[in-house]
């Protein structure tokens, strides 16, 4: 265990945010900015990656940079990834300090350092994707220069190719997924609101529809691949034939999800995330602040899925769900200093404390030992 020795106040932090970082440690929303005066933050015993190896009982604290007096407690993490070959590779995404991997579970971790410089040292990385069956394809969500890029390596993060960049400045990419199907196939998200897919690996890009607001993220149906839902700041979209029709293709789930919640329009720029059971494409859940929304029928009707998360953290904030995440039957996320696991697609949960103050932001799971999970966590010290 940890002894946590300093005040520390929850700054909130999402993964689809913005700008290499440089003073006050404020974490913004898609499409604000990040500013620090380009000082590092002091060393903080709640930020960082944290590691259990037995389903949160005990963790570890994986920090060390290999040739750095620098940690990665001091460092602003903004995604993580598991290659799903080998899950003692890891990849790490940050605001305003580049990428940063990991090749022996999070024992060191090193900075990727780009052969071709097309991966800046001082870019912001908002997703990552690794592509199954073949891992030395990752895709990263970047920032570099104030401009968006979709950044693409075929060597495992030694050398990159700027696969899509994006046309506003300061309009970055929140979100990238690969096909669950066709690997082929890549889709991205983005700040400028346009849902946008590729069909060879991320050579050439077609729009799928372009939305009023940003793109938050969306998701793919691992069975039907045309079944698509879309998260912007404003509202829920599906299509079921892959917005083949564009404008016509698309639902607008807002309303009902309105009526159903008792939830006002502003909330949808709150909302974090959106996740698909891997076991059922009809059951999709969406996240907002600590409560879950769930939907069993593709989007007809919606609830509110029974958990047990606090009302407020120890540093007496209300706890961020940011994302749901499944390994095989396993549904788990972090919220507040805990990560909660269900086995019965949460009609029953158990917590286990990690040793920070404050909210955990991001959790990746071994694929194949679903008892080690590794979470993300960035939190601003005061006096």
């Amino acid at each position: 265990m940890f002894k946590i020795t300093k005040k520390i106040s929850l700054t909130l932090l999402l993964l689809f945010i913005t700008f290499s970082f440089s003073g006050c440690m404020g974490i913004p929303f898609p499409g604000e900015t990040v500013s620090n005066g380009g000082k590092a933050p002091e060393r903080n015993d709640s930020q960082g990656v944290f590691k259990t190896t037995d389903g949160g009982r005990t963790w570890e604290h994986k920090v060390t940079i290999e040739g750095s007096e620098i940690q990665l407690d001091q460092i602003i993490i903004g995604s993580m990834a598991i290659d799903p070959e080998n899950p003692s590779v890891l990849y790490l995404g940050t605001f305003g300090d580049g990428m940063y991997k990991t090749e022996n579970g999070g024992d060191s971790w090193r900075k990727v350092e780009d052969q071709n410089g097309k991966m800046r040292g001082a870019s912001s990385i908002y997703d990552i994707a690794v592509e199954s069956g073949n891992s030395n394809i990752i895709y990263a969500a970047s920032l570099n220069d104030n401009r968006a890029v979709l950044l693409k390596s075929e060597d495992s993060g030694n050398s990159w190719i700027e696969s899509y960049i994006s046309t506003e400045l300061g309009k970055q990419i929140n979100r990238v997924q690969i096909d669950p199907v066709r690997k082929n196939v890549v889709y991205i998200g983005t700040e400028q609101g346009g849902f946008i897919k590729s069909q060879n690996r991320g050579n050439d890009w077609a729009e799928v529809q372009w939305f009023t607001t940003g793109v938050k993220d969306f998701i793919v149906d691992f069975n039907n691949t045309k079944g698509i839902i879309v998260l912007t700041h404003d509202g829920v979209f599906k299509t079921t034939d892959g917005g083949a029709t564009k404008d016509q293709s698309w639902t607008d789930l807002s309303k009902s999800i309105k009526d159903a919640l008792k939830i006002s329009t502003s909330t949808f720029d709150q909302i974090s995330s959106v996740q698909i059971d891997n076991q059922n494409p009809l059951v999709v859940y969406m996240t907002y602040n600590n409560l879950i929304f769930v939907t069993r029928d593709g989007g007809v009707t919606w609830e509110t899925l029974k958990t047990i998360t606090p009302a407020l953290t120890s540093s007496k904030e209300t706890p961020k769900i940011k994302k749901i995440a499944f390994t095989n039957g396993t549904m788990y996320y972090g919220a507040g200093n805990a990560i909660y696991r269900s086995e019965n697609k949460g009609q029953t949960w158990s917590s286990f404390d990690i040793p920070i103050e404050g909210d955990v932001k991001y959790t990746v799971s071994d694929p194949i030992n679903t008892s080690t999970i590794y979470v993300g966590s960035f939190y601003e010290t005061t006096d």
